[in-house]
């Protein structure tokens, strides 16, 4: 249903233009993918992205970001014709919106440790660098700009949309999401599909992932001084399946009593648990080599929590769950932080924090 409503909007139109900022760019730019999709033997659908806001990185992206049974996913679409940024009018929108951008880039500074991560334990068939390159010295570049960022001037606005459309280029040259979608994104998606079950209105998607940045980047601070792999029940970190499953259907009911939702997340999820057990030689190796390659090479591709904290208060964007609009409980907030990870299949810190029981 979800395909057919996307594709049903370019029927007929030589165009698609996207005024707007993420969900307006999102559902146009898919709109335009599967138009192209179902008529190979005509000329691709011209697509022009008009940021109005400072908000996402979904603007120089070939991804979409689209709800399938209460839960979010990034699915493939395709890059627009031309991107139309103007200074001023980006200048115009809510401060709100420029610091929920600058929110989203710093998903940078834990996301790569993810993908590392993942690839060092043999949870995926690929990992680049060449994305880096886009966005090595980004930490830098925000914590030089951040307090003009917040006072909305027209150089601010082109760092933040300079740095928007880097990720957004720098996801997409990999096809997937993972330089900039990790630990910090399914915690803010999570945040979002509580605020749908309950109705509410959601936070805007970069303050959210700004504020589980900071999060992530201290569990990455954490795990970096105190992991010990001499001590790790290796046995212990394999889970039965079954179990898993039972729990993931019972912790996900309070906010989808019809099962849709717990469904969906395990048949991703269960993909990544058949990958985990598959591994683990992968593990094993990993935690024989912690000290002399994977602790340095983590350490050198996340930040701390401090500099994400500054970058983000500089610029007076939220720095916790309360200060977000409409504010989220730190019950939510925790929800989110301890079962983000079930959602995806996509494997992040959280997955191997669980598996060792912290």
């Amino acid at each position: 249903l979800w395909d057919l409503e996307h594709g049903q909007m370019g029927t007929g139109a030589s165009a698609v233009i996207a005024l707007g900022s993420g969900t307006i760019t999102d559902i146009a730019k898919h709109a335009a993918y599967l138009y192209d999709q179902r008529h190979p033997d005509q000329p691709r659908m011209v697509y022009i992205c008009c940021p109005t806001a400072n908000s996402v990185t979904a603007y120089a992206a070939n991804m979409a970001v689209l709800l399938k049974d209460g839960v979010k996913r990034t699915i493939p679409s395709r890059y627009p014709t031309a991107i139309v940024a103007d200074l001023r009018v980006l200048a115009s929108a809510p401060k709100e919106m420029t610091v929920a951008g600058l929110g989203d880039c710093c998903a940078r500074f834990v996301a790569y440790g993810d993908w590392y991560l993942a690839s060092a334990l043999g949870l995926v068939d690929y990992y680049s660098e060449v994305p880096l390159a886009l966005l090595d010295n980004l930490d830098s570049i925000l914590l030089e700009n951040a307090a003009s960022i917040g006072q909305r001037t027209t150089e601010g606005e082109a760092v933040v949309m300079r740095a928007l459309l880097l990720a957004g280029i720098a996801q997409s040259i990999v096809n997937m999401s993972a330089p900039i979608s990790g630990t910090e994104h399914v915690i803010s998606h999570v945040l979002d599909m509580i605020a749908d079950h309950y109705q509410r209105s959601l936070a805007l998607h970069g303050a959210q992932v700004g504020v589980a940045t900071i999060t992530a980047a201290g569990l990455y601070q954490r795990f970096l001084d105190t992991f010990d792999p001499t001590a790790v029940n290796i046995d212990a970190c394999y889970p039965d399946d079954e179990q898993l499953r039972a729990y993931i259907r019972r912790i996900f009911r309070s906010i989808d009593p019809s099962g849709a939702m717990a469904r969906e997340c395990w048949s991703d999820y269960s993909k990544k648990l058949a990958l985990w057990r598959q591994n683990r030689p992968q593990f094993e190796q990993f935690c024989a080599q912690w000290q002399e390659v994977h602790r340095p090479k983590l350490a050198s591709l996340v930040r701390g929590p401090e500099i994400v904290r500054r970058i983000l208060e500089r610029a007076g964007a939220p720095l916790t769950c309360e200060a977000l609009e409409p504010p989220i409980s730190q019950k939510e907030y925790d929800f989110a932080v301890q079962n983000g990870h079930f959602i995806r299949a996509r494997f992040v810190l959280g997955d191997l924090l669980y598996f060792l029981g912290s």
